[in-house]
């Protein structure tokens, strides 16, 4: 993998990159299926096929204007159908992502702050190659 600066990986919603985020954290994830029986000789066999796959993303950053915050209080749709994840050498993943969580915070003299998390919804169309 070839080295890049982490601003160059980008949440867009449609071509908009989302908020003002700092800092991202993305966790491709592929549940497991274990088919061990008695024929396994106590080994433990898994399927080379998983079984669900999903994708969670985490992120925090500087508040800057309320279109999160906006998303998250709307209770009634917290969903981006055509979230992009784009990676800073061209390979992208979009597809429908929930907003499941959104914190904001502050102290007396900083800037308000805030954190959140992505997961999927659905099919994920990868491309790897930019």
């Amino acid at each position: 993998m070839a080295e890049s600066a982490g601003r160059n990986l980008k949440l867009k919603d449609g071509s908009v990159v989302i908020a003002s985020i700092k800092t991202k954290s993305i966790s491709i994830n592929s549940e497991v299926i274990d088919i061990s029986t008695d024929d396994s000789s106590g080994w433990r066999t898994l399927m080379s096929v998983p079984g669900q796959k999903s994708i969670d993303i985490s992120f925090d950053g500087i508040s800057k204007d309320s279109a999160l915050k906006e998303k998250a209080a709307s209770m009634t749709d917290i969903s981006y159908s055509a979230l992009t994840v784009e990676f800073p050498d061209g390979s992208t993943l979009i597809g429908k992502f929930i907003l499941a969580s959104l914190e904001e915070s502050g102290t007396y003299n900083d800037a308000v702050t805030f954190s959140g998390s992505l997961q999927s919804s659905g099919t994920i169309a990868e491309s790897w190659l930019p």
